[in-house]
């Protein structure tokens, strides 16, 4: 049953962290990232870039050991530990690649 329930916790997962990605996309493209004009809009963009280290990174990496931790789907050892922060790093990358790459038209996907 706990396997069911860690799965279930990896599909919120990854669900979270694509729509904590959008919205720091969104955010951006909302004060005219990639090219901001302006003191106020670039201070805003560094401020979401901020929250995004701060906040979705370690999120990112750490959620996945978290969740083994209190649902032990995987025995906990060095090498379980390492591959989970591993695939959480993997997750976020996906993520970010997702959102951020370019369509065919030369454009941003308007995907949100």
């Amino acid at each position: 049953m706990e396997i069911l329930f860690f799965i279930i916790g990896v599909a919120l997962y990854l669900a979270a962290l694509n729509l904590l990605v959008k919205g720091h996309k969104s955010l951006n493209l909302r004060f005219g990232w990639p090219t901001p004009s302006g003191l106020a809009n670039n201070a805003f963009c560094y401020f979401f870039f901020a929250a995004f280290i701060c906040v979705v990174i370690p999120f990112a990496f750490f959620f996945p050991l978290w969740l083994n931790t209190f649902l032990p789907a995987l025995q906990s050892t060095q090498t379980n530990s390492a591959l989970l922060i591993l695939f959480g790093g993997f997750a976020l990358s996906v993520a970010v690649w997702l959102n951020y790459k370019k369509s065919k038209r030369g454009s941003f996907n308007s995907g949100l």
